[in-house]
């Protein structure tokens, strides 16, 4: 082989895409061993991602097996965002994907990296997206998965289904490089969805407005209103979508008011 002739390594991504890459941010919640920051990191830089934030987890300093297992990409933990809670990281997102290897009756709506990956591309051409990692013992509660308006499962054998935090990270980091290295073809979107902050307060609006009519049951009320959650998150919404709803909620408040409703029955006040 001819020694001058240079044999390339790795692909680039398209200038379609490049946006969407640097919108998207890869969140640790409760992370316990700096070595796996360091890995994250190393492969969030192999698949073009640079953003890392990092949830009431462990110091990863140099000093840290952080610093080795990032292996030329401690940039990236460096610069990594660091926070209390995690609704703190999510505040400026317009969607967040929580990672979770288990299913049940409070994660029914669950999607693989692959069936995911577009979503989260096209919704990142033009706000921040954020695809949130659990607890390497345990994984993210279900009050934190309730922050996040997507649930993404990683399809592994039954028999061992736990997957390494870095491993776990890998693999939706790929499905995203994969798109990210090929051209759109279209126009990239100018529909700006409402961040998560917006959309907590439009839930909260209507939880209160429900509570009071007495539509959501006081034995469980959070069970009616993940399947409120659910109907709402399915449609992408912007601010102005938001508004709209909180101005029905509004009006209906008013009108209850003025009927005289006791919030706390749901009975007309004498």
């Amino acid at each position: 082989m001819n020694p001058s002739k240079r044999v390339q390594r790795g692909f680039r991504v398209h200038p379609d895409w490049a946006t969407s890459l640097g919108n998207i941010q890869i969140v640790l919640v409760g992370t316990t061993h700096p070595g796996n920051i360091g890995a994250v990191a190393r492969v969030m830089k192999n698949m073009g991602l640079k953003k890392l934030e990092l949830v009431s987890s462990t110091g990863c300093g140099t000093e840290t097996d952080a610093f080795p297992m990032a292996s030329g990409a401690y940039d990236i933990v460096a610069n990594a965002g660091v926070f209390d809670h995690l609704t703190e990281a999510l505040a400026n997102s317009v969607m967040a994907v929580a990672t979770s290897a288990r299913l049940g009756g409070k994660r029914t709506t669950a999607k693989t990296p692959p069936e995911i990956a577009p979503q989260i591309m096209l919704t990142a051409k033009s706000a921040e997206v954020s695809i949130v990692f659990g607890r390497e013992s345990r994984g993210l509660t279900n009050e934190e998965i309730k922050l996040c308006d997507h649930h993404m499962i990683i399809p592994t054998d039954a028999d061992f289904a736990s997957m390494n935090l870095a491993q776990s990270v890998a693999v939706i980091c790929y499905e995203l490089f994969k798109m990210a290295s090929q051209p759109v073809g279209f126009q990239a979107l100018s529909f700006h969805p409402a961040p998560i902050e917006s959309r907590e307060l439009m839930f909260k609006h209507i939880e209160k407005s429900l509570s009071r009519v007495g539509f959501l049951p006081r034995k469980n009320p959070l069970r009616m209103m993940r399947d409120v959650r659910r109907i709402l998150n399915s449609a992408t919404i912007d601010e102005r979508d938001v508004r709209i709803i909180r101005g029905v909620f509004r009006k209906i408040d008013n009108a209850l008011r003025m009927a005289g409703f006791n919030r706390h029955n749901g009975a007309r006040e004498e």
